[in-house]
């Protein structure tokens, strides 16, 4: 059963202009993302902010609590801390990113 879907799209240039502040990148990224190209930034931003829209209860979210990696075939993966990665036991999170031109959208699917 779906829980909740989340889709987000990020405009790379306005993108660039907000992540060019040192403590925008501190805030919303790990130290493993931190140091990645723009354009990787943008996309793992817009994950965290479908998968905010996907869930159902938002109080327990937290933007230090996601971190997206890449698995071994490249598609793109959501690793949960603290309480997100409670929330998250027993519930499959299927996310997709892409690139397009100035633009990066992700989407993220809950199943229970």
């Amino acid at each position: 059963m779906i829980l909740g879907i989340g889709v987000d799209i990020v405009d790379l240039p306005r993108f660039k202009l907000i992540a060019s502040d040192r403590k925008f990148i501190d805030k919303y990224f790990s130290k493993n993302e931190m140091n990645l190209k723009i354009e990787s930034l943008a996309g793992r931003f817009a994950a965290r902010e479908a998968f905010f829209k996907a869930l159902d209860d938002q109080k327990i979210f937290r933007w230090r609590d996601i971190e997206v990696t890449t698995q071994l075939n490249g598609s793109p993966k959501f690793n949960f801390s603290n309480e997100l990665a409670n929330y998250v036991i027993g519930k499959k999170i299927h996310l997709s990113i892409s690139h397009a031109g100035d633009s990066a959208i992700a989407l993220v699917i809950i199943e229970n």
